[in-house]
């Protein structure tokens, strides 16, 4: 298969800076289309496998790359998996759309092995309003107080969070919750002009105001 190096610029920053290497075990949350999934596998030589919610997805992941390991599966709840089962785990433009995305933080730290990374690739208001920020962290806060209600399980809610807002993240809270979580932040990179193959919706707003970061984060070895 002829892989174009363009596509994949951001994907080989994120193995590099990660550390991860040949027959390394990687994850790959919101696989899509497989296309990651394959190049880890057959041009760097990972262990890799992926996952995905749409069924569509994965059907066209198995079509285009009959030979890749993905399969359904939701980021937020990683049970197919052990715990310390992969040296990395990417989060591609997909933990803006994850409803829950404190528990995948979560669940990728829990099936990361010691010493492993988290790699995320997503959208982050680059100079955003500190009067804007405390206001969401105020209704964060007010939302995580209301108690539950009978029939909430039955629906797929999206939690308000303080480190998310209107699609994109906020680069300190979203490190102070990988923090606390458990993860060491090892990097955050501007990476809005970097080069990929065609934008996904959202992606690059034309406004200045939203960029493109690369993060990587560690399960610490002790």
């Amino acid at each position: 298969m002829t892989y174009e190096k363009d596509i994949f610029d951001i994907t080989e920053r994120g193995l590099e800076l990660a550390s991860l290497e040949a027959g390394d075990r990687v994850l790959d949350i919101g696989c899509g289309a497989g296309d990651d999934v394959a190049y880890f596998s057959e041009k760097k030589g990972l262990k890799a496998e992926g996952i995905d919610i749409s069924l569509a997805a994965i059907s066209e992941a198995r079509e285009k790359h009959p030979d890749i390991a993905v399969k359904f599966g939701d980021g937020e709840f990683l049970d197919d998996y052990s715990s310390f089962t992969f040296d990395g785990v990417f989060m591609q433009d997909v933990l803006r759309l994850i409803n829950l995305p404190d528990e995948a933080l979560h669940e990728a730290y829990c099936v990361l092995k010691k010493g492993g990374r988290l790699v995320i690739v997503d959208e982050y208001h680059k100079d955003p309003d500190p009067k804007k920020m405390k206001a969401v962290a105020i209704e964060a806060q007010r939302q995580s107080n209301i108690p539950h209600k009978e029939g909430d399980c039955e629906t797929d809610p999206v939690r308000f969070v303080d480190f998310r807002f209107d699609g994109a993240f906020y680069e300190g809270p979203l490190k102070r919750q990988l923090e606390e979580t458990g993860y060491v932040i090892k990097i955050f990179e501007d990476v809005t002009d970097a080069v990929e193959a065609g934008p996904q919706e959202g992606d690059r707003r034309e406004d200045g105001k939203t960029g493109r970061f690369l993060l990587v984060a560690e399960k610490p070895k002790a």
